[in-house]
């Protein structure tokens, strides 16, 4: 199984960035404005400082305020809910959860922002637009609400010295899908029988709370052959036999993996954070995430962050082929109602 490497993976999210929705622009000479943002907070304390730079830059260049608030992402969630429900929003807000662009777009609460994506629509990965790209049913058509300024794709996490305590090696892992977790519920048995008694081998989300868990849905949905449920035309196919079977052992794997005791009961109960958290506390063996953030958070820890945690790609199918690996953007959304839209165009 390869690794991916978490520097490159870094460097390359941070190039579309700069060059993207993020890269210091020419403001035309205007009367100064006050806009209103909320910020995610990051997973690691730089994620912020840097949120901030970006902010004191903008500010320097254009003349203009940013009035900014960085919030954690479950309280988040309720403040976006509550003012796009009331009427009151601010100028700016990430798609935190991720669906949301879909859903407001669909009840025409975004702004149409193609006039800023379509000066760089070169720099952005297809993943990127076509997250973007959504419905509005008033409008009857697509058109892109939001701009994007990260990708990320679903990856495993696994700390390879819970691993060789076990009596493994790394390269014992195998290959494929079912297999490939199946090791780790052997790595918490033996775990156990040397007195572990917390440790958990699976670190599935299985929440009614955050997004991840949709997205670890979709990633075995993917794995057992059903990436067709919607194709490119937009059609759903429900009805697709080999859609039904990768739907029915998309829910089968994971619930029974719980159900047997291989993840954390609290499992249920978690955010989007608590998974890394789960991780970083050794309860957990392995994770699968949509990020690098399980990393990142603690970067700081050398030790840990280039020796002990092991980034791996998605495992085969369970017949042996590639299983694609799902990927997100994360973008800026203006709503409907802000106050400030009509800011100075940029060059």
């Amino acid at each position: 199984m390869a690794k991916l490497t978490r520097r490159s993976l870094l460097r390359n999210s941070f190039s579309l960035v700069a060059a993207g929705t993020l890269a210091r622009p020419y403001i035309a000479n205007a009367a100064a404005t006050t806009a209103t943002v909320w910020w995610v907070q990051g997973f690691a304390q730089e994620e912020d400082v840097s949120f901030k730079k970006i902010v004191a830059d903008y500010e320097k260049t254009s003349g203009n305020t940013i009035d900014y608030s960085i919030v954690p992402y479950a309280p988040m969630r309720q403040k976006i809910v509550a003012a796009m429900t009331s009427g009151v929003v601010p100028d700016l807000f990430q798609n935190t959860p991720a669906e949301i662009i879909a859903l407001y777009a669909w009840q025409d609460k975004l702004v149409d922002v193609s006039e800023i994506v379509e000066t760089q629509r070169e720099e952005y990965t297809e993943t990127a637009l076509l997250t973007v790209r959504c419905y509005n049913n008033v409008e009857k058509k697509r058109s892109y609400y939001g701009v994007p300024y990260t990708v990320g794709a679903s990856m495993n996490h696994i700390w390879r010295p819970l691993v060789e305590k076990a009596g493994y090696q790394m390269e014992d892992i195998p290959k494929t899908w079912d297999a490939f977790y199946d090791f780790f519920k052997e790595v918490q048995k033996k775990l156990r029988a040397q007195g572990m008694r917390h440790v958990y081998g699976l670190g599935f989300q299985l929440n009614t709370a955050g997004n991840d868990s949709n997205g670890r849905a979709n990633d075995f949905l993917i794995a057992y052959g059903g990436q067709d449920i919607v194709t490119k035309d937009g059609k759903l196919h429900l009805d697709d036999p080999k859609v039904r079977k990768a739907a029915i052992e998309m829910l089968t794997y994971p619930t029974t993996a719980y159900k047997e005791g291989y993840v954390p009961p609290s499992a249920i109960n978690w955010n989007d954070a608590d998974d890394n958290n789960a991780f970083h506390a050794k309860q957990i063996v392995m994770d699968i995430e949509g990020s690098l953030s399980t990393e990142v958070a603690i970067i700081k820890d050398e030790q840990a962050y280039y020796r002990d945690i092991v980034t791996m790609r998605l495992a085969l199918s369970n017949d042996g082929k590639p299983v694609p690996a799902q990927q997100g953007s994360l973008c800026g959304l203006i709503p409907k109602g802000a106050k400030n839209v009509a800011w100075p165009r940029t060059s």
